[in-house]
């Protein structure tokens, strides 16, 4: 069957946002991504669509396979892979063609940009798409950490108080350099954290399409910005998603992302929303996992990231 081949195109927004929730809920995860969610990743992440993108779509029109690959910010070391195969084109050798094309391109970019670091490459999967697991083993890819994607109703959200000292307030955008810096702040000693510039970080966050400013919350202490919670769509209309969650070492241990979160769960369920989701690093240096548990946060299915290697040192 011929296949046509061609480099991602803003038109193909819907389409490629469809293909990945059709793989994620095959896999056994919630199909929640959007097509703003689409627009914002590829308008941040992927400098050059003609070489970074690829589309595999049949004779139908169907898309059935696709793939992304991302250049690290300045200064980062690490290269995300995005993509996957539709379920029902699997066995056909799209996905061996995407990855290996993937690494190849992951291999460009390296040598262009900063031949003599050591840099990663990261894919991701639900634990259930065993033949995307298989896939990454089989081009020598391992895996190096586990996720929980959690989710909490919105009904019955523990009240909670902010620390003492401390006030709370809906997101404007008056604060959003200083929301850039405290993110920056908060997730410098999160696995994987890569610092993004200020434009590509709003872009996936605070002025993608897919924010809802009115469900997320920030709090002061003082003047300081020491905490926040940013929210997001879903494509389950009656579901929210919690994009980031941060709290500034110097207050850190003090409750204070258990109340943002419980009152963005309460202001959740008032605007109609029953469920709040979202993903966490299994072994958040945080506590984070303890933090949303409390809340009501339950474990609805897991995540792995496999990685490989760009550079002379390779770790054992």
């Amino acid at each position: 069957m011929e296949l046509l081949r061609r480099p991602y195109a803003p038109s193909d927004a819907q389409a490629l946002t469809d293909l990945v929730n059709i793989i994620e809920a095959d896999a056994g995860g919630h199909a929640g991504f959007t097509v703003d969610d689409t627009t914002s990743l590829m308008s941040a992440l992927i400098p050059d669509l003609a070489r970074d993108t690829r589309l595999v779509i049949a004779p139908d029109g169907m898309l059935v396979g696709a793939a992304a690959t991302t250049t690290p910010p300045k200064g980062g070391f690490r290269i995300d892979l995005f993509g996957g195969v539709h379920p029902q084109w699997r066995g056909r050798g799209i996905g061996r063609e995407l990855l290996g094309r993937q690494l190849a391109r992951a291999a460009e970019i390296h040598a262009a940009e900063a031949p003599d670091a050591d840099w990663e490459v990261h894919a991701g999967a639900v634990l259930g798409d065993h033949e995307a697991i298989r896939l990454y083993e089989r081009y020598g890819m391992t895996p190096v950490r586990y996720w929980f994607e959690m989710a909490a109703p919105t009904l019955d959200a523990p009240a909670l108080t902010l620390p003492e000292g401390m006030c709370g307030q809906t997101y404007t955008p008056a604060y959003e350099t200083a929301l850039y810096a405290a993110h920056c702040e908060s997730f410098r000693d999160h696995w994987g954290y890569q610092e993004r510039s200020f434009e590509a970080w709003t872009t996936l966050s605070v002025r993608s399409e897919s924010f809802l400013p009115e469900l997320s919350r920030l709090a002061f202490d003082g003047d300081e910005l020491a905490g926040y919670v940013l929210s997001y769509s879903d494509a389950d209309p009656k579901r929210t998603y919690i994009g980031q969650v941060g709290v500034r070492r110097p207050w850190r241990r003090r409750g204070l992302a258990g109340a943002l979160l419980a009152e963005v769960l309460m202001a959740s369920h008032g605007a109609g929303f029953t469920t709040a989701s979202l993903g966490v690093d299994s072994e958040s240096p945080t506590g984070a996992v303890g933090v949303y548990e409390r809340v009501g946060f339950r474990t609805e299915y897991q995540a792995v990231t496999y990685r490989s290697w760009l550079g002379t040192e390779v770790p054992i």
